[in-house]
Order: C-alpha cells, then sequence, then structure tokens
C-alpha cells in the first residue's frame, strides 16, 4: 500500500502516532490555554481535572487523527501521484486545515487559528522524515530523498512563517543557533 510493504506501513503509522503524541500534543497542550470549569472548595477554586483531563485527550486524539490521515494522504502521493514535494505541501495544509477545525468542532473544543496552524504544519515539516525512516527498500537513499525535498520545506517555511510572524521567543532561539554556526572571524565577515 502507498509502495510500502506491510510492515513498513505498520512502522510508518506508528511512527506518525508516536509523533502525534509523544511530540506534537504535548507542544501544543504547554502552549494552550484550556478553559474549564472550576469546583470551589471553602474560600479555594480549583480547575475540574476530570474536564481537563477529557480536553487534552480529545486534543490528543484531534492531534493523532490528523498525523495518521495526514501521514496516509503523504504517502499516497509520494508512491503514486506526479506532484512535485511543494504542490503535495500546499495540498496537504489546504486539505488539513480544513480537517483539523472540523475535528476541533466534533470534538466540542475552543481553539484559535494559531493551533490548527501549528498542528498542521508542523506535521507537513515532520512527513517526509517519518516517510524516509520507514522505507527499507535498498535502492531508497534517504539522505537524497530529504535533499531533494528540502527546497520545498525551506520554501513553505519562509511564504507561511516569514519573519515578520516570529515572536520574540522565536527570534531569540534562531539568534542563539546563528551564532553556534558562526565563529568571530564569519562575524567579522558577515557584518561587513
Amino acid at each position: 500500500m502507498f509502495g510500502l510493504t506491510d510492515q513498513e506501513m505498520d512502522s510508518y503509522r506508528n511512527f506518525a502516532q508516536n509523533f502525534a503524541v509523544e511530540e506534537l500534543t504535548p507542544q501544543v497542550v504547554a502552549d494552550s490555554q484550556l478553559l474549564a470549569p472550576v469546583l470551589v472548595k471553602g474560600e479555594k477554586m480549583y480547575p475540574d481535572m476530570p474536564f481537563v483531563n477529557q480536553l487534552v485527550t480529545d486534543l490528543e486524539t484531534v492531534i493523532t487523527l490528523t498525523t495518521t490521515t495526514m501521514a496516509y494522504d503523504y504517502a499516497h502521493l509520494q508512491a503514486e501521484s506526479d506532484l512535485l514535494e511543494d504542490e503535495i505541501i500546499e495540498q496537504l495544509h489546504t486539505k488539513f486545515e480544513t480537517f483539523v477545525l472540523n475535528q476541533f468542532i466534533r470534538y466540542g473544543l475552543a481553539f484559535s487559528p494559531e493551533a490548527i496552524t501549528r498542528i498542521v504544519s508542523q506535521t507537513i515539516l515532520e512527513l517526509p522524515y517519518i516517510y524516509a525512516a520507514v522505507m527499507e527498500d535498498d535502492e531508497f537513499n534517504e539522505e537524497t530523498f530529504l535533499e531533494e525535498r528540502l527546497q520545498a520545506y525551506n520554501d513553505y517555511l519562509d511564504s507561511n512563517f516569514g519573519e515578520d510572524e516570529l515572536d520574540e521567543e522565536d527570534e531569540e532561539y534562531f539568534d542563539e543557533e546563528d551564532e553556534e554556526f558562526f565563529d568571530e572571524e564569519d562575524e567579522e565577515e558577515f557584518d561587513k
């Protein structure tokens, strides 16, 4: 299926689900403001933890469904279409923004447009790595596969998340990363 053996398909699904549960969900939950009813005990108010836990479970379900479904679409498009990588990215982005919106509504979750964009974009950026990691074909070269697609993903990032959309925390992160790549001589040359 999708150019993958049964074993590769099982691994592919597991990798996609692990990414959703172990990496993406914790990031989204950590950045979310969860609205929950409160319980009053004496003069103190406590969030209704069963309600909060159900919200987190529903959010994890939405992210896992999105990631798994998008991974299957990505594998299908890689194996059975003539689309270029940038066309695949655009098709997935458009389709899954609506998909995530519908899932949030179906599960009764309050959300922001940023949450939808984050789930879709981070999943899209992870898909080539998940796909390449499971390919066991001797003729498949993981490095070549990823290198051939790198420009499409750089363009996706630039067009959807240009520098204007970076917040202060992101800018600090990229500034720190830049410092690691430049030594003092490079910095002097760069400043000229």
